[in-house]
């Protein structure tokens, strides 16, 4: 689990918002003549909208496998984010068909002579409904989009308040000295669970690689203070981070140990190693 600025987020979910507005705005403000001029102005908006599209899709990674996501609604926020970059997709995709439905000027296939003026001005006269209807459906879907962000920053806001109120009310869970050994030893960067060997020896390490107590580790993930990467396999190594309930956990420790011992918590990778694979 990522831990990422998510009020930060909030800002961008916000700007991205105002760009999809500002866009929108001008999707249904563009008067296109058919032709060369109307090419450049698609053209010119296809791209701006691609570009808003690689935003959200960013937004989109960045909360998802990051503390928010242990956060209660965040799940319908994923997903309504997810719609974000659908509808800015499909606008995209309008916008292109605008850009099909757009008559350039060119030579005919050769054949018997044509009044050219005429072929012109019906052909214009198709395209003209055909691409405003387009350019309506475009603007559609990027209003969708921006009210999709706007309401994702008022509810990512709502959802983390709630969370945070519900935290404080809530007793802090309690953890072993051991167990708060492993947790602070995961928390800045995690660590990884893999087998060695073809008997099928279970080894967990932290980012120093310094051995960390299976036992141990396994209860932290059974309680939710650690969560485990279960996409590649233990032979891969699985990827250990602790949660938003562990940094919780960890942050709210009280120990039940004498200094002298709370001390060795935070003694050398090496002496760390030693001890976990004595245990």
């Amino acid at each position: 689990m990522r831990q990422i600025d998510l009020q930060a987020e909030i800002f961008r979910l916000r700007q991205l918002g105002s760009d999809f507005e500002d866009l929108h705005s001008e999707i249904r403000s563009l008067t296109l003549t058919p032709g060369t001029d109307a090419r450049q102005q698609l053209t010119a908006k296809i791209v701006d909208t691609n570009e808003l599209v690689q935003q959200a899709m960013f937004r989109l990674a960045a909360l998802d496998g990051s503390q928010y996501t242990a956060v209660p609604g965040s799940r319908p926020s994923l997903e309504a984010l997810a719609s974000v970059v659908s509808a800015a997709s499909i606008a995209a995709c309008d916008l292109s068909c605008a850009l099909e439905a757009n008559p350039l000027e060119g030579a005919p296939f050769p054949g018997p002579p044509a009044d050219e003026a005429a072929v012109r001005t019906a052909r214009h006269a198709e395209a003209v409904p055909a691409m405003a209807e387009h350019l309506a459906d475009a603007a559609h879907q990027l209003n969708l989009a921006h009210t999709g962000c706007y309401y994702l920053a008022s509810g990512i806001t709502r959802d983390l308040k709630q969370h945070a109120e519900q935290n404080q009310a809530t007793p802090a869970p309690k953890i072993t000295d051991s167990q708060y050994a492993v947790l602070a030893r995961l928390s800045a960067s995690g660590g990884t669970r893999y087998v060695i060997s073809r008997y099928g020896v279970l080894k967990v390490i932290d980012k120093d690689r310094a051995t960390v107590n299976v036992a141990t580790l396994n209860a932290l993930i059974k309680r939710g203070f650690v969560a485990v990467d279960t996409t590649t396999s233990l032979h891969q190594g699985q990827r250990l981070d602790v949660t938003a309930e562990g940094h919780r956990a960890l942050a709210q420790y009280k120990p039940t140990t004498t200094p002298a011992r709370t001390a060795a918590v935070t003694r050398p990778a090496a002496m760390q190693a030693a001890a976990g694979r004595t245990r």
